[in-house]
């Protein structure tokens, strides 16, 4: 073989090596692999809706904003005679009862009074809280002067506990012949049941009417109640008209 055809195989043997091994490389590498990183450009860019605010709840008027939590409907002992530090804001909801403690028939008053039912008897006064809103109680014992912001509350929702009220499925009996001191108020829960015995028919009267339901049967006036309220009674005798005031709560 001459020196030209030699050169002539080398370089169609040179040639066919480099495209077999091309052929692999581009074999080897696969699928090319999409961009992962998103188009941003506007035409393609996927718009997003704006965030929406939530509108807070509208505020309760009958509860406080600021101070103590309220303790629910609940029996709240105070030493009239304590001398010690001042006394901390107090919330209790309605229905409640505020019990003074070692005070005399003097030295107590309310600002406002009609929020509040008080019966006074040896040195104790029970106080059921009947209506919403803040009471200034001031108590002057025998060493100073001292005061109690009480805020009173309407039930919360889910109810708190309510160890001052009567609960559900119990009967309460009020003798209507009683000629005895005025009746202190109540507190009963949804499901009690309110008995004014001994009376007839047309004597009583309920405000406001529609919180309550009435059977009458043989002088016997049964009282159930269908919606939270503060209710006054009214019950009209031969000699005399007497009131009861029942929280009725959930």
């Amino acid at each position: 073989m001459n020196a030209r055809a030699l050169r002539r195989l080398t370089t169609v043997t040179v040639l066919a090596l480099t495209s077999v091994a091309t052929v692999a490389a581009c074999s080897s590498a696969g699928p090319s692999r999409p961009d992962p990183t998103p188009s941003t450009t506007p035409s393609t860019a996927p718009s997003t809706p704006a965030a929406s605010t939530p509108t807070p709840p509208a505020a309760d008027p009958t509860r406080p904003t600021t101070g103590p939590p309220c303790l629910g409907a609940v029996i709240y002992t105070i030493n009239a005679s304590d001398t010690g530090k001042p006394w901390p804001n107090l919330c209790i909801t309605v229905g409640g009862v505020l019990l003074v403690k070692n005070l005399g028939p003097q030295g107590f008053s309310l600002s406002p009074a009609g929020k509040v039912d008080c019966w006074y008897e040896a040195a104790v006064r029970d106080c059921r809280l009947i209506h919403t809103g803040t009471v200034k109680v001031t108590i002057v014992n025998a060493h100073q002067t001292r005061q109690l912001t009480l805020v009173i509350a309407d039930a919360a929702s889910p109810p708190l506990p309510a160890p001052a009220c009567l609960p559900a499925g119990a009967v309460r009996r009020v003798d209507a012949n009683d000629g005895g001191p005025p009746w202190g108020a109540l507190c009963m829960k949804l499901g009690a049941v309110l008995r004014f015995e001994n009376l007839g028919p047309g004597r009583l009267s309920a405000d406001p009417q529609s919180a309550v339901s009435t059977k009458y049967e043989a002088g016997v006036h049964t009282v159930s109640f269908v919606k939270a309220a503060t209710v006054t009674f009214r019950v009209t005798n031969p000699n005399e008209t007497r009131e009861l005031i029942v929280v009725a709560v959930r």
